[in-house]
Parts: structure tokens; C-alpha cells; sequence
């Protein structure tokens, strides 16, 4: 199991990743974060599905309001991250956040019915690659921290994201 320290790391080097290019021989690869990532949540599995059971994710996150937020935070974000803004171009925020906030709700435990197209019918057309998949990843993981939510919770928010990957990256 990765240590806070190690998850750390992990997480800082997507950031570092999508956010600068890359300075020092030393940055992981994308292969090299997603492997990590994946690592990582297998490795945390146990302990989210605890926390889980204890408080289910949704209400961590602060139910639908704060879910709300969160997202338009992150297409704000996607709006400005120079390797993924183009998927932004003609789509409706209410519409994706309301969207969002359905997916989550259903998926964290805060119920209700997801009324969008699926996961594989929503991306197919944006032909996104591993290296888009960690800059929308790094948006979220930017726009939670600031948000301040708690490290679990990213991790968590950060792993349900993860086992996604397969219906969204088809490359």
C-alpha cells in the first residue's frame, strides 16, 4: 500500500506533469503515471472501500452544491489547460455539470439517476489520449485541492476517475 507520502508524490508528478513541460530526464512517463495511479488505487482498495462504508464518498464531497462547484471549477479549468481546451469548444457548462453531478451522485453513494449518454458514447468522438486523460485528471486534482478537500477524498475521487480510463481512452 502506497504511503500519504508516496500518494503524495504520485499526484504531485501529474500535476507537474500536465502543467509545465518536461524539465529533467527524471519526470515520469504517462505510461509510468498511469501504471502508478493504477498501483496506487489497487493498493488502496481496501481502505476506500472502508471509508466508504463508515460516510459514503458523496456526502465527503459535500453532496450535490459542492459537487456542483467542483465541476465548474474543473471545465473552467479545462477551458485554459492548453492540451485539452479544444474539447471544451461548443460545450454547454449547465449541461455537462448537471451531467457530472448525476455520474457522481449515482456513482458515491448519493443516489438519484444518471440521465446522460454513457461513458464510451460521450468521449468517443474526442479520440482522447492517455496524455489528455492525466491533464483532465490533473484539473480535478488542482481544482479539489483548491476546494480543500481532504486527501482521502481526492485519492478516492482520484481512483473512481482512474477506473474510468478504459470507457474514455480508446487510443
Amino acid at each position: 500500500m502506497f504511503t500519504q507520502f508516496q500518494k503524495l508524490i504520485i499526484i504531485t508528478g501529474l500535476l507537474v506533469m500536465m502543467s509545465v513541460p518536461a524539465l529533467a530526464e527524471d519526470v515520469p512517463t504517462v505510461d509510468q503515471q498511469i501504471t502508478g495511479l493504477q498501483t496506487m488505487c489497487n493498493d488502496s482498495a481496501k481502505a476506500r472501500t472502508d471509508r466508504h462504508a463508515e460516510k459514503p464518498l458523496w456526502e465527503r464531497l459535500g453532496g450535490a452544491e459542492q459537487v456542483s462547484k467542483l465541476f465548474y471549477n474543473v471545465a473552467a479549468r479545462h477551458r485554459v489547460n492548453e492540451p485539452i481546451k479544444h474539447f471544451m469548444d461548443g460545450v454547454d457548462d449547465d449541461m455537462l455539470v448537471e451531467h457530472l453531478v448525476e455520474f457522481v451522485s449515482v456513482g458515491t453513494g448519493g443516489g438519484g439517476e444518471y440521465t446522460g449518454e454513457s461513458m464510451p458514447a460521450a468521449h468517443a468522438h474526442m479520440k482522447l489520449t492517455d496524455a489528455d486523460f492525466l491533464a483532465a485528471g490533473g484539473d480535478i486534482v488542482a481544482a479539489m485541492k483548491e476546494m480543500e478537500y481532504g486527501q482521502n477524498e481526492i485519492d478516492e475521487f482520484l481512483c473512481i476517475f482512474v477506473s474510468l480510463k478504459p470507457q474514455v481512452v480508446f487510443k
